[in-house]
Protein backbone atom coordinates (compact mmCIF):
# COMPACT_ATOMS: atom_id res chain seq x y z
CA UNK A 1 0.00 0.00 0.00
CA UNK A 2 1.39 3.50 -1.04
CA UNK A 3 2.59 6.10 1.48
CA UNK A 4 -0.41 7.89 2.06
CA UNK A 5 -1.77 5.28 4.37
CA UNK A 6 -1.08 3.61 7.65
CA UNK A 7 1.04 0.58 8.27
CA UNK A 8 -0.79 -2.01 6.04
CA UNK A 9 0.39 -5.10 7.77
CA UNK A 10 -0.82 -3.75 10.65
CA UNK A 11 -4.54 -2.68 9.27
CA UNK A 12 -5.17 -6.23 8.01
CA UNK A 13 -4.16 -8.01 10.49
CA UNK A 14 -6.63 -5.76 12.74
CA UNK A 15 -9.20 -6.40 10.27
CA UNK A 16 -8.91 -10.42 9.89
CA UNK A 17 -8.81 -10.44 13.79
CA UNK A 18 -12.05 -8.46 13.88
CA UNK A 19 -13.43 -11.12 11.42
CA UNK A 20 -12.65 -13.98 14.00
CA UNK A 21 -14.27 -11.94 16.95
CA UNK A 22 -10.89 -11.48 18.52
CA UNK A 23 -10.27 -8.92 21.66
CA UNK A 24 -8.33 -5.58 20.18
CA UNK A 25 -6.65 -3.45 22.51
CA UNK A 26 -9.01 -0.74 20.73
CA UNK A 27 -11.77 -1.15 18.41
CA UNK A 28 -11.15 -0.58 14.36
CA UNK A 29 -11.69 2.71 13.66
CA UNK A 30 -11.51 4.46 10.17
CA UNK A 31 -10.87 7.44 10.01
CA UNK A 32 -9.87 10.26 7.27
CA UNK A 33 -9.71 14.00 6.75
CA UNK A 34 -8.96 15.98 3.87
CA UNK A 35 -5.42 16.46 3.45
CA UNK A 36 -5.42 19.92 1.79
CA UNK A 37 -8.36 22.28 0.48
CA UNK A 38 -10.09 20.43 -2.04
CA UNK A 39 -10.02 21.70 -5.52
CA UNK A 40 -13.17 22.89 -7.61
CA UNK A 41 -15.00 19.82 -8.35
CA UNK A 42 -15.55 17.97 -11.51
CA UNK A 43 -18.77 18.26 -12.35
CA UNK A 44 -20.61 17.83 -15.32
CA UNK A 45 -23.01 20.26 -17.30
CA UNK A 46 -24.82 17.75 -19.85
CA UNK A 47 -26.36 14.24 -19.32
CA UNK A 48 -23.44 13.21 -22.19
CA UNK A 49 -21.14 14.50 -19.81
CA UNK A 50 -23.04 12.86 -16.59
CA UNK A 51 -22.58 9.72 -18.23
CA UNK A 52 -18.90 10.03 -19.32
CA UNK A 53 -18.50 10.83 -15.68
CA UNK A 54 -19.74 8.40 -14.26
CA UNK A 55 -18.63 5.00 -16.83
CA UNK A 56 -15.29 6.64 -19.17
CA UNK A 57 -12.41 5.04 -17.06
CA UNK A 58 -10.47 8.24 -18.45
CA UNK A 59 -12.14 10.15 -16.61
CA UNK A 60 -13.06 8.23 -13.64
CA UNK A 61 -9.83 6.78 -12.66
CA UNK A 62 -7.88 10.24 -12.29
CA UNK A 63 -10.51 11.67 -10.52
CA UNK A 64 -10.64 8.99 -7.66
CA UNK A 65 -6.68 8.89 -7.97
CA UNK A 66 -6.52 12.80 -6.98
CA UNK A 67 -9.15 11.76 -3.89
CA UNK A 68 -6.79 9.61 -2.81
CA UNK A 69 -4.17 11.78 -2.99
CA UNK A 70 -5.77 14.43 -1.04
CA UNK A 71 -7.06 12.39 1.82
CA UNK A 72 -5.27 11.45 4.74
CA UNK A 73 -5.86 7.68 6.21
CA UNK A 74 -5.56 7.69 9.83
CA UNK A 75 -5.96 4.70 12.25
CA UNK A 76 -7.53 1.28 10.09
CA UNK A 77 -8.27 3.88 7.45
CA UNK A 78 -6.95 2.59 4.35
CA UNK A 79 -6.96 4.12 0.46
CA UNK A 80 -9.67 2.38 -1.35
CA UNK A 81 -11.34 3.81 -4.53
CA UNK A 82 -14.79 2.63 -6.00
CA UNK A 83 -13.96 2.94 -9.90
CA UNK A 84 -18.38 1.87 -10.63
CA UNK A 85 -20.17 5.03 -8.21
CA UNK A 86 -21.39 3.78 -5.10
CA UNK A 87 -23.78 6.62 -5.36
CA UNK A 88 -26.24 4.95 -8.06
CA UNK A 89 -27.53 2.23 -5.44
CA UNK A 90 -28.64 -1.45 -6.43
CA UNK A 91 -27.19 -1.16 -9.45
CA UNK A 92 -28.15 -4.79 -9.92
CA UNK A 93 -31.21 -3.34 -11.32
CA UNK A 94 -29.66 -1.55 -14.13
CA UNK A 95 -27.56 -4.75 -15.03
CA UNK A 96 -31.10 -6.31 -14.89
CA UNK A 97 -32.40 -3.77 -17.61
CA UNK A 98 -34.24 -1.05 -15.59
CA UNK A 99 -33.61 2.34 -16.60
CA UNK A 100 -30.47 4.45 -14.77
CA UNK A 101 -32.01 7.88 -13.92
CA UNK A 102 -28.66 10.00 -13.49
CA UNK A 103 -28.77 13.19 -11.41
CA UNK A 104 -25.78 16.31 -11.09
CA UNK A 105 -26.64 16.74 -7.76
CA UNK A 106 -24.20 14.22 -6.12
CA UNK A 107 -23.56 13.34 -8.94
CA UNK A 108 -26.41 10.20 -8.20
CA UNK A 109 -28.65 7.84 -10.18
CA UNK A 110 -31.14 5.40 -9.36
CA UNK A 111 -32.88 2.89 -11.39
CA UNK A 112 -36.58 3.47 -12.54
CA UNK A 113 -39.43 0.00 -12.13
CA UNK A 114 -39.28 -1.99 -15.22
CA UNK A 115 -42.26 -4.74 -13.57
CA UNK A 116 -45.41 -3.82 -15.17
CA UNK A 117 -47.54 -7.07 -15.57
CA UNK A 118 -45.41 -9.97 -13.67
CA UNK A 119 -47.14 -12.40 -16.18
CA UNK A 120 -44.26 -10.63 -18.53
CA UNK A 121 -41.56 -9.90 -16.48
CA UNK A 122 -38.21 -9.99 -17.83
CA UNK A 123 -36.58 -12.99 -16.73
CA UNK A 124 -33.59 -11.27 -15.06
CA UNK A 125 -30.92 -13.51 -16.43
CA UNK A 126 -27.35 -12.43 -16.64
CA UNK A 127 -26.85 -9.75 -20.03
CA UNK A 128 -23.31 -9.73 -21.49
CA UNK A 129 -23.65 -6.82 -23.33
CA UNK A 130 -25.59 -4.73 -21.15
CA UNK A 131 -24.25 -1.44 -21.02
CA UNK A 132 -24.07 -0.81 -17.04
CA UNK A 133 -22.60 -4.30 -16.68
CA UNK A 134 -20.15 -4.07 -19.54
CA UNK A 135 -18.92 -0.09 -18.13
CA UNK A 136 -18.43 -2.00 -14.77
CA UNK A 137 -16.25 -4.63 -15.98
CA UNK A 138 -14.18 -1.64 -17.72
CA UNK A 139 -13.86 0.62 -14.55
CA UNK A 140 -12.98 -2.47 -12.41
CA UNK A 141 -10.21 -3.38 -14.79
CA UNK A 142 -8.73 -0.26 -15.55
CA UNK A 143 -9.17 0.85 -11.83
CA UNK A 144 -7.67 -2.81 -10.60
CA UNK A 145 -4.89 -2.26 -13.71
CA UNK A 146 -3.53 1.50 -12.15
CA UNK A 147 -4.24 1.06 -8.59
CA UNK A 148 -0.27 -0.74 -8.09
CA UNK A 149 -0.81 -1.83 -5.10
CA UNK A 150 -1.17 1.92 -4.08
CA UNK A 151 -4.94 1.18 -3.20
CA UNK A 152 -8.12 -1.00 -2.98
CA UNK A 153 -10.31 -1.61 -5.52
CA UNK A 154 -14.16 -2.09 -4.06
CA UNK A 155 -16.97 -3.47 -6.05
CA UNK A 156 -20.30 -1.41 -7.03
CA UNK A 157 -22.53 -0.90 -4.49
CA UNK A 158 -25.10 -4.87 -5.82
CA UNK A 159 -27.23 -4.36 -2.60
CA UNK A 160 -29.00 -7.76 -2.02
CA UNK A 161 -32.15 -9.62 -3.81
CA UNK A 162 -35.37 -7.55 -1.88
CA UNK A 163 -34.01 -4.60 -2.30
CA UNK A 164 -33.20 -5.17 -6.20
CA UNK A 165 -36.70 -6.41 -6.75
CA UNK A 166 -38.15 -3.11 -4.85
CA UNK A 167 -36.19 -1.07 -7.60
CA UNK A 168 -37.27 -3.22 -10.21
CA UNK A 169 -41.63 -3.07 -9.22
CA UNK A 170 -41.47 -0.05 -7.56
CA UNK A 171 -41.71 -0.35 -3.57
CA UNK A 172 -45.04 0.39 -2.98
CA UNK A 173 -46.32 -1.65 -5.79
CA UNK A 174 -44.56 -4.43 -4.23
CA UNK A 175 -45.75 -4.10 -0.52
CA UNK A 176 -48.96 -4.72 -2.09
CA UNK A 177 -47.88 -7.77 -4.33
CA UNK A 178 -46.90 -9.41 -0.96
CA UNK A 179 -50.44 -9.28 -0.13
CA UNK A 180 -52.28 -9.76 -3.62
CA UNK A 181 -49.46 -11.75 -5.55
CA UNK A 182 -47.45 -13.57 -3.26
CA UNK A 183 -46.74 -16.42 -5.67
CA UNK A 184 -44.96 -14.23 -8.03
CA UNK A 185 -42.48 -12.97 -5.38
CA UNK A 186 -40.53 -15.78 -4.68
CA UNK A 187 -39.38 -17.24 -8.01
CA UNK A 188 -38.50 -13.28 -9.03
CA UNK A 189 -36.46 -13.26 -6.07
CA UNK A 190 -34.32 -16.18 -6.84
CA UNK A 191 -33.55 -15.21 -10.25
CA UNK A 192 -32.82 -11.53 -8.68
CA UNK A 193 -30.28 -13.65 -6.12
CA UNK A 194 -28.87 -15.98 -8.58
CA UNK A 195 -27.62 -13.31 -11.13
CA UNK A 196 -26.30 -11.25 -8.02
CA UNK A 197 -24.18 -13.96 -7.23
CA UNK A 198 -22.77 -14.10 -10.87
CA UNK A 199 -22.32 -10.47 -10.72
CA UNK A 200 -20.47 -10.64 -7.03
CA UNK A 201 -18.29 -13.34 -8.13
CA UNK A 202 -17.14 -11.39 -11.66
CA UNK A 203 -16.25 -8.20 -10.30
CA UNK A 204 -14.01 -9.72 -7.89
CA UNK A 205 -12.88 -12.34 -10.39
CA UNK A 206 -11.86 -9.09 -12.60
CA UNK A 207 -10.16 -6.92 -9.18
CA UNK A 208 -8.08 -9.91 -8.34
CA UNK A 209 -7.02 -10.54 -12.27
CA UNK A 210 -6.25 -7.04 -13.12
CA UNK A 211 -4.68 -5.92 -9.46
CA UNK A 212 -1.03 -6.97 -8.35
CA UNK A 213 -1.72 -5.29 -4.79
CA UNK A 214 -3.26 -6.61 -1.67
CA UNK A 215 -6.38 -10.27 -2.79
CA UNK A 216 -8.91 -9.28 -0.82
CA UNK A 217 -12.85 -8.41 -0.66
CA UNK A 218 -14.39 -5.02 -0.05
CA UNK A 219 -17.67 -3.33 -0.87
CA UNK A 220 -18.81 0.14 -0.20
CA UNK A 221 -19.20 -0.10 3.80
CA UNK A 222 -15.41 -0.52 3.39
CA UNK A 223 -14.02 -3.34 5.42
CA UNK A 224 -11.49 -5.05 4.47
CA UNK A 225 -11.67 -8.95 4.37
CA UNK A 226 -8.73 -11.78 3.38
CA UNK A 227 -11.87 -13.70 1.98
CA UNK A 228 -15.09 -13.49 0.63
CA UNK A 229 -17.56 -10.66 2.25
CA UNK A 230 -20.21 -8.48 1.20
CA UNK A 231 -22.59 -6.05 2.92
CA UNK A 232 -26.23 -7.59 1.90
CA UNK A 233 -29.52 -5.45 2.47
CA UNK A 234 -33.24 -5.10 2.18
CA UNK A 235 -34.13 -1.11 3.16
CA UNK A 236 -37.76 -2.16 1.33
CA UNK A 237 -38.18 -4.60 4.58
CA UNK A 238 -38.74 -1.02 6.49
CA UNK A 239 -42.09 -1.18 4.81
CA UNK A 240 -43.16 -4.79 6.15
CA UNK A 241 -43.77 -6.49 8.97
CA UNK A 242 -41.78 -9.17 10.85
CA UNK A 243 -43.84 -12.33 9.14
CA UNK A 244 -43.46 -10.99 5.69
CA UNK A 245 -39.53 -10.46 5.94
CA UNK A 246 -39.19 -14.25 7.17
CA UNK A 247 -41.20 -15.15 4.32
CA UNK A 248 -40.31 -13.47 1.34
CA UNK A 249 -37.10 -12.13 2.28
CA UNK A 250 -34.94 -14.31 4.49
CA UNK A 251 -34.52 -16.68 2.44
CA UNK A 252 -32.99 -15.04 -0.09
CA UNK A 253 -30.45 -13.43 2.51
CA UNK A 254 -29.62 -16.84 3.72
CA UNK A 255 -28.81 -18.06 0.75
CA UNK A 256 -26.48 -14.80 0.53
CA UNK A 257 -25.34 -15.61 3.92
CA UNK A 258 -24.46 -19.23 2.51
CA UNK A 259 -22.36 -18.47 -0.44
CA UNK A 260 -20.34 -15.71 0.33
CA UNK A 261 -19.19 -16.53 4.14
CA UNK A 262 -18.41 -13.06 5.67
CA UNK A 263 -21.43 -10.97 5.52
CA UNK A 264 -22.92 -7.68 7.58
CA UNK A 265 -26.49 -6.85 7.33
CA UNK A 266 -26.99 -3.05 6.67
CA UNK A 267 -29.31 -1.77 9.10
CA UNK A 268 -31.24 1.31 8.53
CA UNK A 269 -33.49 3.40 10.45
CA UNK A 270 -35.84 2.74 13.18
CA UNK A 271 -38.46 1.32 11.14
CA UNK A 272 -36.02 -1.54 10.51
CA UNK A 273 -35.44 -2.53 14.48
CA UNK A 274 -38.58 -5.10 14.09
CA UNK A 275 -36.52 -7.15 12.38
CA UNK A 276 -33.71 -7.27 14.17
CA UNK A 277 -34.56 -10.72 16.74
CA UNK A 278 -34.62 -12.54 12.97
CA UNK A 279 -31.20 -11.00 12.01
CA UNK A 280 -29.42 -12.00 15.44
CA UNK A 281 -31.15 -15.48 15.20
CA UNK A 282 -29.05 -16.54 11.95
CA UNK A 283 -26.16 -18.19 13.21
CA UNK A 284 -24.33 -17.94 9.96
CA UNK A 285 -24.19 -13.58 9.68
CA UNK A 286 -21.73 -11.89 11.03
CA UNK A 287 -22.46 -8.62 11.46
CA UNK A 288 -25.12 -5.63 11.71
CA UNK A 289 -23.69 -2.03 10.61
CA UNK A 290 -26.70 0.61 12.63
CA UNK A 291 -27.52 3.24 10.82
CA UNK A 292 -29.76 6.04 12.67
CA UNK A 293 -31.06 6.96 9.68
CA UNK A 294 -32.23 10.62 8.93
CA UNK A 295 -33.58 12.84 11.55
CA UNK A 296 -32.55 10.05 14.42
CA UNK A 297 -30.45 10.33 16.99
CA UNK A 298 -27.14 10.22 17.17
CA UNK A 299 -24.97 7.32 16.97
CA UNK A 300 -23.96 7.47 21.21
CA UNK A 301 -27.74 7.40 22.19
CA UNK A 302 -27.77 3.97 20.61
CA UNK A 303 -25.17 2.61 22.82
CA UNK A 304 -27.30 0.04 24.34
CA UNK A 305 -28.75 -1.08 20.90
CA UNK A 306 -24.66 -1.74 19.99
CA UNK A 307 -24.66 -3.91 23.47
CA UNK A 308 -27.66 -5.65 22.42
CA UNK A 309 -25.92 -6.49 19.04
CA UNK A 310 -22.72 -7.17 20.54
CA UNK A 311 -24.46 -9.58 23.50
CA UNK A 312 -26.10 -11.96 20.48
CA UNK A 313 -22.53 -12.35 19.80
CA UNK A 314 -22.33 -10.84 16.27
CA UNK A 315 -20.14 -7.89 14.93
CA UNK A 316 -21.32 -4.25 15.21
CA UNK A 317 -19.88 -1.59 12.68
CA UNK A 318 -21.27 1.95 13.49
CA UNK A 319 -20.64 5.50 11.87
CA UNK A 320 -20.35 8.53 14.16
CA UNK A 321 -19.21 12.15 14.42
CA UNK A 322 -15.69 13.10 15.49
CA UNK A 323 -16.99 14.71 19.24
CA UNK A 324 -18.72 11.20 20.09
CA UNK A 325 -15.96 8.98 19.71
Amino acid sequence: MGTNAPDWQRVRARYEAWWQHERLDYPLLSVTAPREPSAAPDVPHSPEALLAWFTDPELVIPRLERQIASTYWAGDAFPVVFPMATSIPAIEAAYLGAPCRLLLDGPTGWCEPIIEDWADRPTFAVDPDNFWWKATQRLLSEGARCSQGRYIVGIPDLQGGGQILASLRGAERLALDLIDRPAVVHPALEAINAAWLHYYRVCFDIIHAASDGPKGYVDWLGVWSDSPAVTVECDFAALISPRMFREFFLPALEQQVRWIGRTIFHLDGPQSLPHLETLLALPDLDGIQWVPGAGAAPMHEWIPLLRRIKGAGKLVVAGCEPHEV
